[in-house]
This record gives structure tokens, sequence and C-alpha cells, in this order.
């Protein structure tokens, strides 16, 4: 299978290299924004998003996987391509450990010595990267990202678009909500709800993301009216 990745920045190396150790399939180059030219490792750069979905058979691949870290960029390239009809491929390095008794979904990646166990089940569009474990009866949720080095125990339950940073613990039976965010090293010893951000040993709230989106819809919005102006919304800080 000849597979196009979106994406040519850091994590598009690392899924160049989890193809070509992969069973069945080989990377035919890159898909970006800076278009033309030599991508990662020397393979070539396609074309941009909008090209990849308009001369989709000109191309002549059997899949792309979308090679982005930052969870709600993947889901939307994801979610365009998906709807353009591409198909979504899952490659799976040949040095994980997938269970027989394990799901994978649509796009999502498994990289070298992660291990999946039996009775989990991976969404679509997740990255199960570098050395993370999943252990039995686990749900991972769509376009989720399990950090370099995360353990996550037995029945454990991770929502869309949650990050759970390099080297997080989190015990058996936890829930973590949608979009949360666990910083590198955090040990998760209770149930966490949608849009936060926490750290520590045992995890510890940071700050709330809800508002922070909240403010970005707003900002992104151009018929607010702020202070009696039109097309102004508020701005998050650091912006």
């Amino acid at each position: 299978m000849k597979i196009g990745i979106m994406g040519a920045g850091g994590h598009g190396r690392v899924v160049l290299d989890l193809i070509l150790e992969s069973r069945g399939m080989e990377p035919a180059g890159f898909f970006d924004q800076r278009t033309g030219g030599e991508g990662p490792c020397g393979w070539p750069i396609l074309g941009d998003e909008t090209s990849l979905v308009e001369n989709w058979p000109g191309f002549g691949l059997d899949g792309v996987v979308v090679a982005i870290g930052d969870n709600r960029a993947r889901r939307r390239i994801f979610e365009r391509l998906a709807v353009a009809g591409i198909p979504l491929v899952s490659p799976i390095h040949r040095r994980a450990q997938v269970s027989r008794f394990a799901r994978i979904g649509a796009g999502t990646v498994v990289c070298a010595g992660a291990v999946v166990g039996p009775g989990a089940v991976i969404g679509d569009n997740c990255i199960i990267n570098t050395g993370a474990s999943v252990d039995h009866d686990c749900r991972v949720k769509d376009h989720a990202h399990i950090c370099p080095g995360a353990v996550l125990a037995g029945s454990v339950t991770v929502g869309e678009e949650a990050m759970l940073g390099t080297g997080t613990v989190v015990i058996p039976g936890i829930t973590i909500g949608n979009r949360t965010i666990t910083g590198a090293g955090s040990v998760i010893i209770r149930d966490l709800p949608d849009d936060l951000v926490v750290a520590g040993v045992p995890a510890r709230l940071i700050r709330r993301l809800a508002q922070e989106l909240e403010e970005e819809v707003e900002e992104d919005d151009p018929g607010k009216e702020t202070n009696g102006r039109p097309g102004q919304g508020k701005k998050t800080k650091g912006r």
C-alpha cells in the first residue's frame, strides 16, 4: 500500500518511520502547507491539503495518515479527508504489541514500543505514541493523544481530543474527560471532567480550558459585538 503523510513536521517524521516499519505499507511522500521540494528524511512534498482533497485520484495512493500532533488540527483535517472519501489508514509499528483482542480505529497510529492490551478499544485518529501502554479494557476515544511513555492501567477511559502528557500514569478505572490535558509525569488517581489542564503527583488542577474555548469562539465570530462595536471579539491571553 502506498501511503501519503499529511503533515511534514516532527510527528510527520515519526509517522514516516512508523510506515517504513509497518507491514504492507510504503510511504509515498508528504502533504504540507509548504509545497514542493524535499520533506523530512528526503521524501518529497507532493502537495498541500487542498490539492490532496481536490486531486486525490491523481496521486495514485491507497490511503493517508494525518501526522499532526495538535489534536484539534488533526481532527479538522481527518474529518475533511473522511468527508472527501479518502481512506485513512492505521499503521502499527512492527515493534508495537497490539492484542488480537484489541480494536484500533481508522487513522490511528501505534508507535514503536507501544502496548495495547486485550479488550482495549482505540478510536479514530488517535496517537498511541512511543512506548505508551494502554492496558486491558481501556477505551481511548477519537482524536486523543497518549504521549510517549504514558501508562494507562486497566479499564481507563480517555475522552475525545484529550492529551495525556509524557510519562503520565493513570490508575485503574479512571475516566478522563474530553479535551483534558495532563502534564508530563502526572499521576491521575481520580476522575477528571472535560476541559482541564492538570499536573503533579497526584495531579492537581492548573487551569480550566472551557472559558478559553468560549473566548476563541467569540473571537472567531465576525458578527459578535464587543463594547458596542461589531466584529471585534474578545481576545485570549497571549494573542
